[in-house]
């Protein structure tokens, strides 16, 4: 019952994050966003693995480690679209298409393990066609009352989006080990790549997101940081813990929270089959946390 409680609770922490990150690249550049989100959490989740070093509670693991930097090589490119895509698009749509990527760990899960129960199956299907329709419908949003159909370019930047959380919960789940401790370990390597990647995107591009923010606007997006950073290790401790097809779609859910908040900060309303998507996605929750 443990890693469906932190798969959720990942989920949860997800939702907030993408909520806040979207905002804020709506008033700033992505890339600047990012920069500050994971310099920050690069410094707190290796202050707490050479801790756990200096106790000898941890011993670092090389592969953990690399793996986890692919994945999160892999999942800043997904943040980066997706906050883009959360940008210019409808924040209550947007990450229902997103978290259609769950379907890569699902399948790897189903491939490498033992033939799922029926619940299971069922729970599985409940929940990814709630994604599905909840990114069919056609809210509105209460100040310009503009469809929320999706737009072509803000649908690509959710599927690249999509393909890049697949990746990283597919890395999470190989370099996370058994226990805690190990999970924070793949954590750590999951900053160092998405760090990684983000200063060789501000090479390249000579952005300088030292520039472009106010020591209070750091701080701001350092928070939104925190809940990604504290959303992977949550999800990283439940693969662990649980198996991986379960744990991703739980994973996934963050897309309600997000709806949630657009709907009650933005004012943006949910269509009948938005809404009917919610409802499913939760009755496969429901099914999945109780196998």
């Amino acid at each position: 019952m443990l890693a469906p409680l932190l798969a959720l609770t990942s989920s949860v922490l997800w939702g907030t994050g993408d909520f806040l990150g979207g905002r804020a690249s709506r008033n700033h550049a992505v890339l600047v966003v990012l920069f500050w989100s994971q310099a920050a959490m690069v410094l707190l989740v290796w202050s707490a693995v050479a801790i756990a070093i200096a106790l000898g509670a941890l011993d670092l693991d090389p592969r953990a480690l690399l793996i986890g930097a692919g994945g999160g090589m892999a999942g800043v490119i997904a943040l980066g679209a997706f906050y883009k895509a959360l940008a210019i698009g409808p924040m209550s749509v947007v990450p229902p298409i997103a978290a259609a990527g769950v379907l890569i760990p699902v399948a790897v899960g189903l491939a490498t393990g033992a033939p799922p129960s029926t619940m299971v199956l069922v729970g599985i299907v409940l929940a990814i066609l709630g994604v599905v329709l909840a990114s069919a419908g056609e809210g509105t949003n209460d100040d310009s009352n503009v469809a929320t159909r999706i737009a072509p370019a803000t649908l690509g930047l959710c599927l690249i989006a999509a393909t890049g959380f697949g990746i990283i919960f597919v890395a999470m789940d190989y370099a996370a080990g058994d226990n805690a401790l190990t999970a924070l370990a793949a954590t750590a390597g999951i900053r160092v790549g998405s760090f990684a990647a983000l200063a060789i995107a501000v090479l390249f591009t000579r952005t300088r997101p030292w520039a472009h923010a106010t020591p209070r606007q750091a701080a701001g997006f350092a928070a939104i940081g925190l809940f990604d950073t504290g959303a992977n290790f949550t999800f990283a401790v439940a693969a662990a813990l649980g198996e991986l097809e379960i744990v991703a779609v739980l994973g996934t859910l963050y897309p309600a929270v997000t709806s949630a908040l657009a709907h009650v900060v933005l004012g943006e309303k949910l269509g009948r089959t938005q809404l009917a998507g919610v409802v499913l996605a939760i009755a496969g929750v429901v099914v999945l946390a109780m196998t």
